[in-house]
């Protein structure tokens, strides 16, 4: 492999490979900033030139219709593809973020929230590629990013590209289509047999959601005894499973693709109809509660006299992370606030994966907006002080108490301490909500009301206003956050 590709594009990384070719991140030197950018070289099986000539017209076609689905905003765009020494390459939009396959893995189920989730930013980009007569036909989660910028899930490795490469079993060039493409245990029967469908794509995701509502990989999804088929019924001991969410998951994964839905329109418009259907809203709120007391109340806890602070962990001592209830709802809250409804399960895998508070506040860190990621790191220090984890930034040391209540002074009983928790008077009425999802998905789509249920949960007095202002931080168009807010406010 040369160091140096087309006269421009700088090798700086192997990130992987296999019989179809290898990949690797290099930089662009003839861009200023020299821009990182994803190339991949696929090897053709033969140097027979009638052969070369056919793989040769193959990988113009599929270049041109990766430039064609690079116009959608979840697919990398191709930025070049070129030959050199009878190799093919493509040069594509080098994405920050981090593959599924870190998020979906053994023995660590998700909840159902949060693979709806998935499956709806999935469904979408891949409703247009398949609107645009393309089959995937290698969907999985290391072929699936979520995005840094906004965690939004790019898909990427379209697996027609790889016949480039394997084309050599073919006696014409009309014969490409029956390679069969794709990995195993997410691979359906017709696809495995050379005949890919639309449906194909849509078994392949199913597969995806199963694992991650279970814990399990594709090989040890247990089949159903009575119909021999994956369900989740066969996991719903371990995992309980929405009835009309397992029968989307079931229809997904059907052996018969013609039992499947057809494409990724027909499986969006599904899913979208139970988000709406009484059962999610039910279901949903069996979890999720927004209380409407009649009328305001006043709770005071106070600190009995001469009781004793406790005294400040060191910060460098690893952290167990058991953090207490309301400590963990405001980190989650904190991070809610950068990257939206997602954030339970960044936290989530924060906690998993570091080791010291300085650790997970870094890990937490990487998911936010540069400009704004000073100012979250002071915010998430000074929530972890509160209970002797870390210290918030410009405090001298955290095994110091603050100067003005030493941690060995008893508190007289002449200075009461209390807090004092105020119910605000509730105003948010069920219209007042159902309008908000109804705002709020021109922006962002169906995941509207689980956002909004999420906020609500962790702040379940929140005044319109408030609710509101809550919202727009997850519109990223300002024009349209704005908009959003006047017509919500003109209603109260």
């Amino acid at each position: 492999m040369e160091a140096e590709l087309a006269g421009h594009y700088q090798v700086v990384q192997y990130l992987g490979g296999g019989g179809f070719g290898q990949t690797f991140l290099a930089q662009d030197n003839h861009l200023p900033g020299q821009p990182l950018c994803v190339v991949k070289q696929l090897k053709p099986m033969t140097r027979e030139p009638r052969e070369l000539e056919i793989a040769k017209r193959l990988f113009d076609r599929e270049a041109e219709t990766l430039y064609r689905l690079g116009s959608h905003d979840q697919i990398p765009r191709l930025l070049a593809h070129f030959e050199q020494d009878q190799e093919f390459y493509l040069v594509q939009e080098y994405i920050p973020g981090q593959t599924l396959d870190r998020e979906i893995r053994p023995e660590k189920p998700l909840s159902e929230s949060v693979v709806i989730e998935i499956l709806l930013d999935v469904l979408q980009v891949l409703a247009f590629v398949h609107q645009e007569r393309v089959i995937h036909r290698d969907i999985k989660p290391s072929n699936l990013i979520r995005r840094s910028s906004d965690n939004r899930i790019i898909l990427i490795d379209f697996g027609a590209v790889k016949e480039v490469s394997s084309q050599t079993v073919l006696a014409t060039e009309q014969m490409h289509r029956t390679i069969a493409i794709g990995s195993p245990g997410y691979t359906p029967s017709e696809q495995s047999g050379a005949f890919p469908r639309f449906s194909s794509d849509i078994y392949a995701l199913g597969v995806v959601a199963m694992q991650a509502l279970s814990g399990l990989r594709p090989i040890d999804l247990p089949l159903d005894p009575e119909t021999g088929e994956m369900s989740c019924t066969a996991f719903s001991d371990q995992m309980p499973v929405t009835p009309g969410f397992a029968a989307i998951l079931n229809k997904m994964v059907r052996f018969d693709h013609r039992l499947r839905y057809k494409n990724a329109a027909e499986a969006l418009q599904a899913l979208r109809l139970f988000l709406n259907s009484g059962e999610y809203q039910e279901s949903q709120s069996q979890i999720i509660t927004v209380p409407f007391p009649d009328s305001p109340s006043v709770k005071t806890e106070a600190i009995e006299p001469n009781s004793r602070l406790p005294t400040q962990a060191s910060s460098t001592e690893p952290l167990k992370f058991n953090l207490p209830g309301e400590v963990r709802k405001r980190l989650e809250r904190l991070v809610a606030e950068v990257v939206g409804p997602i954030a339970p399960l960044l936290l989530e895998l924060a906690l998993e994966e570091a080791q010291t508070s300085q650790a997970l506040v870094e890990h937490l860190s990487a998911n936010v907006p540069k400009e704004r990621r000073s100012q979250f790191q002071q915010q998430a220090d000074e929530i972890l002080w509160a209970i002797g984890a870390t210290q918030p930034q410009n405090q001298s040391s955290v095994t110091d108490p603050p100067p003005s209540v030493p941690s060995s002074m008893p508190i007289p009983s002449s200075m009461p301490i209390a807090r004092t928790i105020i119910t605000p008077q509730p105003v948010i009425t069920p219209q007042f909500l159902k309008q908000c999802e109804v705002e709020l998905a021109r922006s962002i789509g169906p995941i509207a009301a689980m956002l909004i249920q999420h906020i609500l949960s962790e702040n379940p007095y929140l005044s319109p206003i408030e609710l509101v202002d809550a919202l727009i931080q997850h519109i990223p168009d300002s024009k349209a956050a704005e908009a959003f807010r006047q017509r919500l406010i003109a209603l109260l």
